[in-house]
């Protein structure tokens, strides 16, 4: 549709990654505030059971986990960027 509308196959893709980084930087904060909640709860459960530890994650995991999350983010969104950005207008529109 944006092709048929005057867009650039350039315009297509980055829009394209452009909404796969914020798709991934929403899945990656959700996943990181999911993942440090049962993280902690995890240890508080064991350590009703007796199993006594302290909770830590560290900054850097932080960090690493922010960069993959949005590195394969984007690079799940190249082949189909460049796919949609390929294909004929007309074959486009015929298809929506």
């Amino acid at each position: 549709m944006l092709r048929a509308v005057g867009a650039t196959r350039r315009q297509v893709r980055r829009v394209i990654l452009v909404e796969a980084l914020i798709l991934a930087a929403i899945g990656v904060a959700f996943g990181l505030l999911a993942g440090l909640y049962l993280g902690y709860m995890a240890v508080v459960a064991l350590s009703a059971f007796g199993f006594s530890m302290d909770y830590a994650f560290p900054g850097s995991a932080i960090l690493l986990a922010i960069a993959a999350g949005l590195l394969f983010g984007v690079l799940a969104a190249l082949i189909p960027a460049r796919q949609a950005a390929g294909l004929p207008i007309v074959a486009a529109l015929r298809h929506e």
